[in-house]
């Protein structure tokens, strides 16, 4: 049985190389911020993976398909940690550090802008990326609700949509280097706006 992604016709006689799948999607995620996704094709992944491209298209189908691997590969690259925090205080620091990266930024801004042509993309990185970090957002709401940190008729989709709204916020700054305390700032303006109280103030 062919392997998933496979080329009709495609020699599979060799094991793949576990490093050059690491160099294609490092690559590919490279090409992806710098270019974006209208700008980035298997043939120029290829040169900067230092593999032929054959390579590339034994692993992946389209462009489409190395590309949401590579947004997958994020999950484990640079550009993420382990885990977002236990509590509010936690979230809100881990947001702002993660926000105030350029290289995040720059990924957030490529995502959205192959929105119209690359739907498929987004899809792929609201599912795999993004809506398991507002679940994660929602399950802390609840959480502080109970606890009496928000007032009881608080909507956790309410303080998903506040962290949301931080992509945005650092987005709409173009080139401006936004620290991270000038992120956390803003994201406790909204939750003390929203009735937030810290257990310990």
């Amino acid at each position: 049985m062919a392997e998933p992604g496979a080329v009709a016709g495609v020699d599979r006689g060799r094991p793949r190389d576990p490093s050059n799948d690491a160099s294609i999607l490092d690559a590919a995620l490279d090409l992806l911020i710098e270019r974006g996704a209208a700008g980035t094709s298997i043939e120029a992944v290829a040169r900067r993976a230092g593999v032929a491209k054959l390579t590339v298209y034994r692993r992946w189908q389209s462009k489409e398909d190395l590309l949401m691997g590579a947004l997958e590969h994020a999950r484990h690259a640079d550009l993420d940690t382990p885990a977002a925090g236990r509590t509010i205080e936690e979230l809100v620091e881990f947001t702002a550090e993660l926000l105030s990266q350029p290289r995040f930024r720059a990924l957030m801004a490529r995502v959205i802008g192959a929105s119209v042509d690359y739907p498929k993309l987004v899809i792929a990185y609201t599912e795999r990326y993004l809506q398991p970090r507002l679940d994660a957002v929602a399950h802390l709401a609840r959480q502080a609700v109970d606890a009496g940190q928000f007032p009881k008729d608080t909507d956790p989709s309410a303080v998903q949509d506040v962290f949301s709204s931080a992509i945005g916020f650092v987005l709409l700054h173009g080139e401006e280097d936004l620290t991270a305390a000038q992120i956390a700032r803003r994201l406790w303006a909204l939750l003390h706006h929203m009735g937030y109280q810290p257990l310990n103030p």
